[in-house]
């Protein structure tokens, strides 16, 4: 089993979430995450337009998932295919080995828990 976490842009979360449904998943997580990359942070107006500042961080997503290792280049793929749009600075993505998983309803061990 190998855990992905994905971290993408906000904006194109949904288009994410619609990927990995296509593929029929048992499920994942996500969380709202800050982080600074290389991507130029946008202005925000506030008030009138009179006042403007730049933020320290650019909203994302932290995306996380486990699966079996036959799936792994496909959820990987899609991933890419969905949140990417071939500039720098858009995410990153970690895959790491997973020792067990455990249902915790059903108590069940290893790939079918997940």
């Amino acid at each position: 089993m190998k855990k992905i976490e994905a971290i993408v842009p906000h904006g194109r979360l949904d288009r994410t979430f619609e990927g990995l449904k296509q593929l029929q998943l048992g499920g994942f997580t996500y969380y709202e995450s800050k982080g600074r990359g290389q991507t130029p942070r946008p202005q925000v107006h506030s008030g009138r337009g009179t006042t403007s500042y730049t933020p320290d961080f650019n909203a994302n997503a932290l995306i996380v998932l486990v699966v079996n290792d036959s799936m792994v280049d496909k959820v990987a793929e899609n991933i890419l295919n969905s949140s990417s749009t071939g500039l720098a600075g858009e995410g990153k993505m970690f895959i790491s080995e997973v020792d067990d998983a455990v249902d915790i309803g059903t108590r069940t061990r290893g790939e079918s828990a997940i």
